[in-house]
This record gives structure tokens, C-alpha cells and sequence, in this order.
């Protein structure tokens, strides 16, 4: 999208770029900051604390690149304002450059962990990076359509005013999905830490806070149904104008002066192996050694790589000679170097963040008090990613009183050592889950999966009654525990090779359960028959069942233990 604003917005405003050395500085900026910036997301969960730490700090950094590409672009707009009221192209690009500084003002700010604590997992995030894919996505996309398709065939924009019809559709349509997202992520964020005039929490039913979202939740429909009429708006209008005109080849003629000889160009290692390379390297190498050191020293090596990278800097705008072309000029023309050093420039901030955990990993291994999942279990996890629970649900309860208070024990490292990928979740729709494991029994967990209403009346989960009749393949289940072994789950070779009995040996012990404490209607066969049975032994409705008991408990002998005379919760006292 960058590449759109620096290509097709000079060309809409018919004006050169502001400042093309702003956008070489830009474009690096991110490149090397994003990737250290990635933490951030995960902040007061069982991630390491320096790492938590080192996102928060990048991501504050990235407020200078992300403006000065934002005022960069708008500053190009200079002395073109007046073609905004009857140019549809520039509104879009204009709004869409707004949008991209209000996005990338407010990721920063949600950077800071004391903000990220109230906005995390709730529906603030989901309004923030809309507004940056549909106002800042989605409204440059649509200025280049409507600036590239009429040239393309060789004719007007079929309708302007329908362009502008969608340029206003749009934004009102943005204003009220995100306005109503911040609103609601607010909402819920505080009544997740209200606490009760006695003590203990204000809200203790999880379906309280999502009952107080509903309306927002119709305003945010509203509003994206808005911003979809203005794009299908824009498709007519792009086939209009299509059809309207005729394919058309451009020409472009470029005058190339003879009278100069060329001089002889560097080869890519002297590129690569240039002073500007060299010094960076060095100042990447000061910076990471400083996340190693005490604070003096720390300290003492930031200071040293910020004075190394200035005056090298000053140094080589003395040294530059009239006539003769920069360095980056220079590696602009050689796709090979200019890759290789963007790739490199982007590895560096994740190589730095990724090899500390690695080298770590065996020691946690040797020390975990956890125990990998039985089969079933492992089939169990993948029907619950399968069905998309990760999108509701969080498995990382944070460190704060209200988390403990609503989910229990503070989740650690240790927790999810097994999961491959991790479930942390980035939202909560439904309670977190990550203590979930033996708090209800299989006769609740079977309920709630077949009909959520009948647990509590207000839940918005669907119903996922089909896979009491969807049967397993168990034979695939050891070629899945082979592979979860190759990433360092600790499963023996007689594990694997019982797999396939195991797995059905749990669920017929789930499936008996059920039988006898529900009345549940248990399938002789792996086919559902509605008429005789309700449930398939072997079906992803006992594994995903397994999965749950799993979660958050660490079974003592590797095998599982369930309250069997708990009550089913009733529709008023739920809390999920």
C-alpha cells in the first residue's frame, strides 16, 4: 500500500513526491523496526519480560517512520487541495493517507503496556486494525481503480459522482464500524476489572459484558455493510468505465544522455561491503549487545551506537561529490544487493528475539512439570482449532486480580509448552480458557457444545451439535505425534505405536460417562443414526471434549480425572 501512495500519488496531484529522501529514510524504518515491534501484542502474558519489553520500545520508535511517510504523502498533496472537491481520486488518497497516521498513531499508543492492559482481547483492537485495512487499505486501493482503470482504456470515469458517492459512504461507514468497535473494547474492558463494592468481581458472568456490546455490535454492522455498497458501487462503475472504452497500450519515452560517459559502476560486494552497510552492521551489533549488559553499560553502548550512526552519517553527506550518485541510488538499480539487504535488515530484529527462546527450549523441556497430550487429546486440539475456537477464546490468563478472580492461576510458560502453535488467542468473545481443564464435567462440556442456550440463555457461541456425529480416522493420529515430536514433544515410540487404541480406549471412557450421567445415546457404529443415538464413540465431539479437560491441568500419571457427580450449571449461574 506504501508502494501505492509513493507511486500513484504523485501522479493523481501531478506533483513530485515531497521529499524522496523522507521516504528512503521511511521505507528502512519500517523495514528494520516492524519485526522488533512484534511483542507487543503479547504484552502481560507468559511471554519473557525483555521481550515484552523490547516490542513496546519499537513500537513507540515507529511513530517517527510511520509520520514522516504519512506527512510525506500528504505534504505531496501541497498545492493541490483545491482539486480535492471535484477529484475523487485525491479524496481517496487523502483519506486514506488520514487513516494510515491515525492507524499507526494509535498502534504505538496501544504499545504502552498500561493501555494494553485495558484494550487486549477486547474489541478496541478489532477497530483499530480496521481502521487501517479499510480506511488505509481499502481507500488507496480504490483512488488507484479509479485513476488507473479510465487510463487503462483510454476514457473518462463513467460516473464522478458515483465515485464520490462512494468516497462519502465510505467514510461514514469507517467512522461507525471503528467508532462503535473503540466504544464497545472500552466497555468491555472495563466492566472486566470492575470489582464489587464488597470485593470480588462487579461482573462475574462472562455473558454480562457481551450483552452490553449488542448494540455496538448492530452499529458495526451498519457500518461495514455501508463500506460494502460503496465498493460494489465502485465495481459498476470500473466495469462502466471499461466498457465505455478500449484497451489501450501506453507509450513513455525516455531521453538518455550520450555526451556523459558512464562511469564504471561498484560490483555488489562493494556495495554490500560499503561504509554505510559496515557502520549499520555495527550499530545493529551495539544496540543488540546493550540488551545484555547492566544498565550503566547498556546505557554506555546505546549512547556509542547513536554517536557511531550520526557522525558516520555527517561524515558521508561531507564526503558526497556533485554529479556523482549516493549509495542508495546506486543499490536501487540492483535488485539482487537491494533484496538481499531489505531481507537482511528485517531478519536481524527476528533472529535477535527468536535464537534466546530456542537456546532455552531444551533446558525448559528438562524441567517441565507438564506432560504432553494423549491422542485423543492431540485430536481433540486439532477439532478445536479446526472449528475456529482460538477466534473466541484465550488461553492466557494475565497477571492482574480480575483475571485471576474471573479464570484463575496466572498462566506461565510452562502451560503451553506442548502447543504447537500456541492457543493464546488475541480475543475474547467467549471467557478465556485456559484453566478450563476438570472445572466442569464431560455431561457440561457435551451440553454446552450441542446447545450453548441451554447453559446460558445469552451466549452468542454457536451450536456445534455436528460432531457428535463426525467420526475420527484414528490412524492418522501417530503420523501426528511423530510430527509433534520432530518440534520437541517428548513421545516414546510405544506412545506413538498405541496411539490408535488409546485415543478410542478415552473416548469410549467419555462416551460411558455420558451415557450414564446424561442418558446420552451412544453409537454402536461410526455412523450417526438420529433415531437410535446421539453421539459416535469415536467422534470429534469426545475429543474436543478430552481437549478441554486437558487444558490448564497437568494429569499425575499422564491420564485424566474428571468430577463425576458435579452438577450441570444452570442457565442463570454459568459463567462462560
Amino acid at each position: 500500500i506504501l508502494g501505492i501512495m509513493y507511486y500513484f500519488l504523485p501522479k493523481a496531484a501531478d506533483r513530485p513526491v515531497f521529499s524522496y529522501r523522507l521516504s528512503i529514510i521511511h521505507f528502512w524504518g519500517l523495514v528494520f523496526i516492524y519485526i522488533w515491534a512484534g511483542p507487543h501484542h503479547l504484552l502481560y502474558t507468559a511471554l519473557p519480560d525483555w521481550a515484552q519489553t523490547l516490542g513496546m520500545i519499537f513500537s513507540l520508535m515507529l511513530w517517527a517512520p510511520s509520520w514522516g511517510g504519512m506527512l510525506n504523502g500528504l505534504m505531496t498533496l501541497r498545492g493541490a487541495w483545491d482539486k480535492l472537491r471535484a477529484d475523487p481520486v485525491l479524496k481517496f488518497f487523502a483519506a486514506g493517507l488520514t487513516f494510515y497516521g491515525m492507524a499507526t498513531f494509535e498502534g504505538p499508543l496501544l504499545s504502552i503496556k498500561s493501555v494494553s492492559a485495558l484494550a487486549h482481547y477486547t474489541d478496541w483492537i478489532i477497530g483499530h486494525v480496521h481502521a487501517g485495512a479499510l480506511g488505509w487499505n481499502g481507500f488507496m486501493a480504490a483512488g488507484m481503480f479509479y485513476w488507473l482503470v479510465p487510463r487503462l482504456y483510454g476514457t473518462q470515469l463513467k460516473s464522478v459522482s458515483a465515485a464520490n458517492f462512494h468516497f462519502w459512504i465510505g467514510t461514514f461507514g469507517i467512522l461507525l464500524y471503528v467508532t462503535s468497535m473503540w466504544t464497545a473494547g472500552i466497555t468491555q474492558g472495563l466492566m472486566w476489572r470492575e470489582m464489587a463494592e464488597g470485593g470480588g468481581l462487579a461482573y462475574r458472568n462472562f455473558v454480562q459484558t457481551l450483552v452490553a456490546l449488542r448494540p455496538m455490535y448492530w452499529m458495526r454492522l451498519i457500518g461495514g455493510s455501508l463500506y460494502l455498497v460503496g465498493f460494489i458501487v465502485m465495481a459498476w462503475n470500473l466495469w462502466a468505465t471499461a466498457r465505455s472504452g478500449k484497451a489501450v497500450n501506453g507509450e513513455a519515452e525516455v531521453t538518455v544522455d550520450d555526451a556523459t560517459p558512464a562511469a564504471a559502476e561498484p560490483s555488489p560486494k562493494q556495495l554490500v561491503l560499503s561504509p554505510p552497510v559496515i557502520v549499520s552492521a555495527i550499530v545493529i551489533g551495539l544496540v543488540i549487545a546493550a540488551g545484555y549488559l547492566e544498565v550503566v553499560a547498556s546505557l554506555t553502548f546505546v549512547v556509542l551506537a547513536f554517536a557511531v550512526g550520526f557522525f558516520t552519517m555527517l561524515l558521508l553527506s561531507l564526503a558526497k561529490q556533485p554529479g556523482k550518485p549516493t549509495w542508495h541510488s546506486l543499490i536501487e538499480g540492483r535488485s539482487g544487493v537491494f533484496t538481499a539487504l531489505t531481507m537482511l535488515a528485517a531478519l536481524v530484529g527476528g533472529v535477535a528475539e527468536i535464537v534466546p527462546s530456542v537456546v532455552a527450549a531444551p533446558e525448559a523441556l528438562a524441567t517441565t512439570n507438564n506432560v504432553p497430550y494423549s491422542p485423543l487429546e492431540v485430536e481433540g486440539r486439532d477439532v478445536y482449532i479446526r472449528e475456529g475456537c482460538y477466534t473466541c477464546h484465550s488461553q492466557m490468563i494475565r497477571p492482574f486480580t480480575w483475571e485471576t478472580a474471573r479464570y484463575g492461576a496466572v498462566s506461565t510458560p510452562d502451560d503451553s509448552i506442548f502447543d504447537h502453535p500456541f492457543q493464546w488467542g488475541s480475543r475474547r468473545i467467549g471467557p478465556d480458557l485456559a484453566r478450563i481443564g476438570g472445572k466442569y464435567s464431560h455431561t457440561w462440556h457435551y451440553r454446552h457444545m450441542m446447545d450453548p442456550r441451554e447453559i446460558s440463555a445469552d451466549s452468542n457461541m454457536p451450536p456445534f451439535a455436528h460432531l457428535a456425529g463426525e467420526a475420527l480416522d484414528f490412524e492418522g493420529t501417530a503420523a501426528k505425534m511423530r510430527a509433534l515430536r520432530t518440534v520437541g514433544v517428548p513421545y516414546g515410540a510405544e506412545q506413538i505405536q498405541r496411539s490408535q487404541a488409546a485415543a478410542h480406549a478415552q473416548a469410549q471412557e467419555i462416551a460411558d460417562f455420558l451415557a450414564t450421567d446424561a442418558g446420552v445415546r451412544v453409537c454402536p457404529t461410526d455412523e450417526l443414526d438420529p433415531e437410535t443415538c446421539d453421539l459416535v464413540v469415536d467422534s470429534r465431539m469426545t475429543a474436543v471434549i478430552a481437549y478441554l479437560q486437558r487444558v490448564g491441568r497437568v494429569p499425575a500419571d499422564g491420564t485424566y480425572d474428571v468430577p463425576a457427580t458435579e452438577t450441570v450449571a444452570s442457565n442463570t449461574g454459568a459463567r462462560p
